[in-house]
């Protein structure tokens, strides 16, 4: 079933359906064969940031009970960020020749792109995280059990309205960051709570799927921008690191040029939505969708008349 509350429902009920359902689908993800085990971990990832966002929604009332849970899927997608990052910098390599076809068109260019492949290819035949997809299947198992276990009790809004406030002001205030010095860290924590807010739209989307629809496809593109930008962040700092990857000094010279001038695009392009997304206060935001919320149950519960 989609990533969406129902709002017709109960609110605790939903929050633990929506989360065993993510936990599921990881487990059937990473039950893939070998060829395609690169694959499954990636869309495993997906599903433990989900669960991830919405502990973050429920935090308050799970109280003490937040932080292990937050910890248990932070860990079982770490043990699998090895596998999954192998092939990172070959996607944006070909992110970045795709802005800038003419200056990547080069067999010098060529060459780094085939270095990197390799590299990819080396990190993912060495092991990583298809050694630990068992053991991460049955921590899948306790974990599907412990959701029972959580202590929610809360029938509509009031249990999602204190997460819901907190991830949009973080957003903000990351935002407010961002704005007063751009770097590679405040970004990288602004993106964290963009997808906050993202999954959180997804997640109230039934009460009104045109208004917060479009905000969640708004925001699914302001993420995508700041993960594009912590990418090519990412390829700098392996410039950096290991020079001999990239060839020689004018083939070198040229990728650090391309990096820094796409960097600054998707910079520009990412203040300029975030700060239309993050304009109202965080109450204004919380009033307004608690009033959704509301008419949503209300149209669920008027009589159908033929």
């Amino acid at each position: 079933m989609a990533y969406r509350i129902r709002p017709q429902h109960r609110a605790d009920d939903e929050i633990r359906r929506i989360v065993i359902e993510r936990v599921d689908e990881a487990d059937a993800a990473l039950s893939a064969p070998r060829e395609r085990l690169a694959e499954g971990v990636h869309e495993a990832r997906k599903r433990f940031k989900e669960i991830r966002a919405v502990l973050r929604l429920v935090r308050k009332p799970l109280g003490g009970a937040f932080a292990g849970e937050n910890t248990r899927y932070r860990d079982l997608a770490r043990r699998l960020a090895e596998f999954r990052e192998a092939t990172a910098m070959v996607e944006a390599w070909d992110a970045l020749a795709a802005a800038q076809p003419r200056r990547f068109g080069s067999p010098a260019m060529a060459r780094v792109r085939a270095r990197l492949a390799e590299r990819a290819d080396a990190a993912a035949e060495g092991g990583g995280a298809g050694d630990d997809v068992p053991a991460v299947r049955e921590a899948l198992a306790e974990a599907r059990t412990a959701v029972s276990r959580w202590p929610l009790k809360g029938r509509g809004f009031g249990l999602l309205r204190p997460g819901l406030h907190r991830s949009y002001r973080d957003g903000g205030r990351r935002l407010a960051d961002v704005s007063d010095a751009l770097t590679a860290d405040r970004l990288h924590e602004w993106r964290k709570r963009v997808k906050d807010q993202w999954y959180h739209t997804c997640l109230f989307e039934r009460c009104w799927r045109s208004m917060l629809g479009a905000r969640r496809k708004a925001l699914k593109q302001l993420s995508d921008t700041l993960g594009d930008e912590h990418d090519l962040a990412a390829m700098q700092e392996l410039l950096a690191r290991e020079p001999a990857l990239f060839g020689a000094a004018p083939t070198r010279a040229a990728v650090a040029d391309a990096l820094g001038e796409r960097r600054g695009g998707l910079q520009h392009d990412a203040l300029l939505l975030g700060r239309r997304l993050y304009a109202e206060s965080p109450e204004a935001l919380v009033v307004r969708w608690r009033a959704y919320w509301r008419i949503a149950r209300a149209e669920w519960r008027r009589p159908v008349v033929f």
